[in-house]
């Protein structure tokens, strides 16, 4: 992902958005009965075992067999985690990369139910780590950078196949995101270069007309030292879901990880996700102004990665599918 500014692409959705209710629910769910159910516990331990097990694979770039081999068992894990899983295959050129084999992967819990929220992650990895001081020219692991969000993400479908809920909840794993030019050069032409995955599907959606009241975008939760503050599309696209994502946070004791601290815009997935029709908060790691230490180098390894953040993370949004469901969120 990229730092930015973002305002011109954020001007222009808000232009296409006008008029749109992106903070109404698609549909009322007040008149519907529900039974109630408990928030279940999060395992941390468990998405930390699903961050390794990304990183086994080796560098998650499209167009190597290392990216092929992870996309196979992604879909394998979801199917056995009772999902029904769509692939959209696309080809990206990126860096000095041309038409590698891209792959989002899209599954869905629940898929008959009308009322949907969305949950995303990118798979990828970076080619370069351009950040580091030694071998700039060599991909990094990505285990915070790419695989933390997945992992939650896997983490929370084993939760659900647990612990049904009347819910549906979409996982998309946008591929091609991180292999963007990071230069001072022209706003537009930066930022199309990132989220290839996402921007993909906003012009061929794997369901014309799929609708999700909001969702949640993952990047970059695992890391020791986390802080997740009100990242600027976010507030201006999902400012309602934000404010009560981050209040639900701070209500479970996680004031530490969820500030309530306004921060710079972030060129990302969610951007794409609205430009879709879907009000999506960005949930990102941004310990100062601007990324951890280990953004972009060969330092994003597991080694890096905290299971207690994961935990506090996949907790928070654990509650926010549980209490949507029980129409308390």
């Amino acid at each position: 992902m990229n730092y930015k500014a973002a305002l011109y692409f954020l001007a222009i959705s808000l232009f296409v958005f006008a008029g749109c209710k992106g903070d109404t629910p698609a549909t009322s769910s007040s008149n519907i009965k529900t039974k109630k159910v408990t928030v279940p516990p999060f395992d941390g331990d468990g998405a930390l075992a699903y961050v390794e097990k990304q990183v086994s694979f080796g560098y998650r770039v499209p167009g190597m067999e290392s990216h092929k081999a992870c996309k196979d068992w992604l879909v394998s894990e979801f199917k056995v985690l009772g999902a029904d899983v769509e692939i959209q295959e696309f080809k990206a050129s990126f860096l000095d990369v041309k038409d590698a084999e891209s792959y989002n992967i899209i599954a869905s819990i629940n898929p008959k139910k009308k009322k949907r929220i969305a949950l995303a992650a990118h798979w990828d990895t970076r080619l370069i780590a351009d950040k580091d001081k030694t071998d700039k020219n060599k991909p990094i692991d990505g285990a915070d950078d790419g695989a933390s969000g997945v992992a939650v993400l896997l983490q929370i479908a084993k939760t659900l196949k647990e612990n049904p809920i009347d819910l549906g909840v979409d996982f998309f794993l946008w591929d091609a995101e991180d292999n963007g030019i990071d230069t001072d050069e022209g706003e537009e032409s930066q930022a199309d270069t990132w989220c290839l995955g996402s921007q993909y599907w906003v012009k061929k959606k794997h369901d014309k007309n799929y609708k999700a009241k909001f969702g949640i975008l993952l990047d970059m939760v695992g890391a020791k030292g986390a802080r997740f503050p009100l990242e600027g599309i976010s507030a201006q696209v999902a400012g309602v879901y934000q404010a009560k994502i981050w209040g639900l946070a701070q209500q479970m004791g996680y004031g530490d990880l969820f500030q309530s601290v306004k921060a710079g815009s972030i060129t990302d997935d969610h951007l794409h996700m609205y430009y879709g029709g879907i009000p999506t908060v960005n949930i990102i790691n941004l310990p100062t102004e601007t990324f951890g230490h280990y953004h972009h180098t060969h330092d994003d390894n597991v080694e890096n990665i905290d299971k207690n953040v994961l935990r506090k993370v996949g907790q928070v949004v654990t509650a926010v599918l549980y209490r949507e469901s029980n129409n308390t969120f």
